[in-house]
């Protein structure tokens, strides 16, 4: 099994789609226990940590503590899942997976590139570029929760021997990079975003993934219906420009899609991601729903624990970055589920996502 770390759950669905796509059985969970595992059977459990916009220490604690009971429940090979523009408590991050790796491989150092370049996300000369800007020159420099005031990667991630900072620019770059990682061993741990996840499920190799798995998997893909008048119902709790220019496009291309927005004055992040969560959780107990859209880390995070859910199993990819998945148990178990992190994607992402979930099969 691969066990693969994220800051928050929109980025643990972007990374793991890329080993969904290649027929690895893959589950998103923010609270691993014995029951998801054993009912989902996973190649690839991703957990969230939630921990982007805690303190550094608070973000190793909490990473430590989820690779460990990655381990615990047989992971093999690691995956740290960092934000692509590198926001939060990454240097936390990193030591906290670090040192768990460590318990098991006492020479295990990390290979860091949060590139992604189909997002137009790049490292070139250890310089963090958003469309070939400076991240922090960026809407993402002006983050109301965690803004990137370098784009400097050394000075981003403190200096050390067991970190290893990087370039990538184009995908070729990422799977050379990701070739290195795979040939080293377990020992060295990739820590990126969905770019070098997808890189690293090209070339990584486990001997449990079993040739049952793709076949499941179209199985589940087949099982979600796809028709023109499927109910939709989407949250959308980022504050990032983009979502709300994505949201714009896809209520004037499909106004029959109910949204929820978070309210325009910035309030307390918790208290707006609790209140969109009670709400969206009425909807659903209200009325009957055939797709539930989820965009922004924190809002999907609380809105699937208040509905009962205990994970997502990851069947395919929308849009690139925009994983597709069932939820797992609760009141919406069964019920197709997708996800999109605040600042991913193009005008109409929203637009595309809807067509392919409409569109008769």
């Amino acid at each position: 099994m691969l066990g693969l770390i994220a800051d928050d759950l929109t980025g643990a669905g972007d990374a793991s789609v890329q080993f969904a796509k290649r027929g690895w059985r893959t589950v998103v969970s923010w609270g691993l226990t014995p029951a998801l595992i054993q009912g989902s059977d996973p190649d690839v459990v991703a957990v969230t940590t939630d921990c982007r916009a805690l303190s550094n220490d608070a973000a190793e604690k909490l990473t430590a503590d989820a690779l460990t009971a990655l381990m615990h429940a047989g992971a093999e090979r690691v995956f740290l899942k960092i934000d692509s523009t590198m926001r939060g408590s990454v240097p936390g991050q990193i030591a906290g997976a670090l040192a768990a790796w460590r318990t098991r491989h006492a020479a295990a150092r990390a290979v860091v590139c949060p590139a992604y370049p189909r997002m137009g996300r790049t490292v070139e000369s250890h310089q963090v570029l958003v469309h070939g800007e400076p991240v922090h020159r960026t809407s993402i420099g002006r983050d109301p929760v965690t803004p990137v005031k370098t784009s400097s990667m050394s000075d981003l991630i403190p200096s050390s021997p067991m970190i290893q900072i990087v370039d990538a620019v184009t995908d070729a770059d990422l799977l050379q990079i990701a070739e290195s990682i795979s040939a080293s061993g377990p020992s060295v741990m990739p820590v990126g975003s969905g770019g070098l996840a997808e890189a690293f499920a090209a070339t990584v190799t486990l001997g449990s993934v079993r040739s049952q798995a793709s076949r499941d998997l179209q199985r589940d893909r087949d099982l979600i219906p796809r028709r023109k008048n499927s109910r939709i119902l989407l949250q959308v709790s980022s504050l990032n420009p983009v979502s709300h220019a994505q949201v714009v496009r896809v209520k004037a291309t499909f106004p029959d899609v109910v949204v929820l927005l978070p309210p325009t004055e910035r309030g307390d992040r918790v208290a707006v991601a609790a209140n969109l969560a009670r709400e969206f959780a009425e909807q659903v107990a209200r009325e009957e729903w055939d797709i539930l859209g989820l965009v922004g880390g924190d809002g999907a995070r609380e809105t699937l624990a208040r509905l009962g859910a205990s994970g997502i199993r990851i069947v395919d990819s929308l849009v690139e970055g925009i994983p597709l998945g069932v939820v797992v148990g609760g009141v919406a178990d069964g019920t197709p589920v997708f996800t999109k992190a605040g600042g991913f994607g193009a005008e109409d992402a929203l637009v595309q996502c809807v067509e392919r979930m409409t569109r008769d099969a």
